[in-house]
């Protein structure tokens, strides 16, 4: 079934390029004079010219669908993030990459404000990390967890290589308003004994 479904693909595309062929040495023949006698505009605005016009208008939009679709695969592949198996190649969407790696920084790291940024080298998956960070935060020691973390749990979940993982400070998240407009909590009240002389009775 399926080699004949490649006959029948093969012999359409034949077709439409003999068709093609036709047309086109038609008009260039028509240009250098070759049918000097010939009303190609009475052609045209007959029956059968208006036939030949819807033909040359219905090609030109499946060629144009065509390589539309072509366009379309060719973008979605070279946004995608291949992982190569022993059985073939596992095509991982950027966009689920993308929100695996958001996932992580929330959950992992606890990263409540970032920006991510992903691109395909020749070492595996490169990352970059915008993110605003605690005042208190260690920014160095943040910045080599997130890069051991995220080449871990990525390669871990997808099997995908993560190559070179940037990380960027782009602000300081201080403490919120209410933080700082509470009240500290009073000690507990500590009870005080004084020793002293007890009167007997």
């Amino acid at each position: 079934m399926g080699n004949l479904r490649e006959r029948l693909i093969q012999i359409s595309y034949l077709l439409l390029a003999f068709v093609w062929f036709l047309i086109a040495a038609g008009f260039i023949g028509y240009a250098f004079g070759f049918y000097p006698n010939y009303d190609i505009q009475a052609f045209l605005s007959g029956r059968a010219g208006t036939l030949l016009l819807y033909g040359i208008g219905a090609l030109a939009g499946f060629v144009g669908l065509y390589f539309l679709r072509k366009l379309i695969v060719s973008y979605r592949i070279h946004r995608t993030f291949v992982h190569e198996s022993d059985f073939g190649d596992i095509h991982i969407s950027h966009y689920a990459v993308k929100e695996l790696t958001s996932e992580i920084l929330r959950e992992d790291l606890a990263l409540k404000s970032f920006r991510t940024k992903l691109t395909q080298s020749t070492d595996g998956i490169s990352i970059e990390v915008n993110a605003k960070v605690g005042s208190k935060a260690d920014i160095g020691e943040l910045g080599e967890k997130v890069q051991e973390v995220l080449r871990e749990k990525i390669h871990e979940r997808t099997g995908l290589e993560v190559g070179r993982v940037d990380f960027y400070t782009r602000g300081v998240e201080g403490p919120k308003k209410e933080d700082l407009n509470r009240e500290p909590e009073e000690s507990g009240s500590e009870d005080i004994i004084f020793e002293g002389d007890k009167d007997e009775n």
